[in-house]
């Protein structure tokens, strides 16, 4: 046997052209069940208030597509080829609001193709490792300092200064951001980094003399 005929072999071995109807309902099940394993974990570690109803249903159903495209591509070679060159051309331009999305898609992907690739064993222990993780980084990243910004208007340089000093007191890591003095108020902007009851903070500098309004917002809005 020549190199050329070993190398045909290998590849031609790799592929299985029957595909019975038991795998493919195996496959196309667990990558449904491990899609709403995987919608699950994203509903317990999100971070946001509102969802994100599209997001959630893409997360659903791009785990057994994936599967469904694995599939067709080991079952013909000339197939898997036009399958690549097809893919290789389609962009997905939606934007990704959180950094934390791209890493739910790539595990919907990943799912399906170790499903569609019959890697059973991969695709449920992965999928419970990585769902196990992620549940634990929420769990301490939800008692960890998250960013805001912290905007103090007052009648006073002298209020402005005490704000100061108290932000320092209670060890807030801070930065002031911008300054604006107008003649008629003070209004500064720090980036701070707060954890715990929010709403004492906000209470104990609006209490300072000739503070008009104290504002807390989340730097992730």
């Amino acid at each position: 046997m020549s190199i050329f005929d070993a190398i045909k072999k290998s590849v031609l071995e790799g592929f299985s052209p029957e595909i019975t109807l038991v795998d493919i309902v195996i496959a196309l099940a667990l990558a449904f069940v491990s899609g709403l394993f995987i919608l699950l974990i994203y509903r317990l570690t999100m971070r946001g208030v509102s969802r994100n109803r599209t997001f959630e249903i893409t997360l659903l159903l791009i785990t057994p597509i994936s599967a469904m495209i694995v599939l067709t591509i080991t079952s013909n070679l000339a197939l898997s080829l036009g399958m690549v060159g097809a893919l290789s051309i389609i962009r997905f331009r939606t934007a990704i609001k959180d950094a934390s999305d791209t890493a739910f898609m790539f595990w919907s992907v990943a799912a399906g193709i170790t499903a569609g690739a019959h890697f059973y064993k991969i695709t449920i222990v992965a999928s419970l490792f990585i769902g196990a993780a992620a549940f634990i980084v929420m769990k301490l990243s939800a008692h960890s300092a998250r960013p805001y910004l912290l905007v103090i208007r007052a009648n006073s340089d002298t209020a402005i200064d005490q704000a100061a000093k108290l932000i320092a007191e209670k060890g807030i890591k801070n930065r002031m951001s911008s300054l604006v003095d107008n003649g008629d108020y003070c209004e500064i902007i720090y980036e701070v980094a707060i954890s715990g009851a929010h709403q004492k903070v906000v209470s104990s500098i609006s209490r300072i003399p000739d503070v008009v309004s104290v504002s807390l917002v989340d730097c992730r809005n």
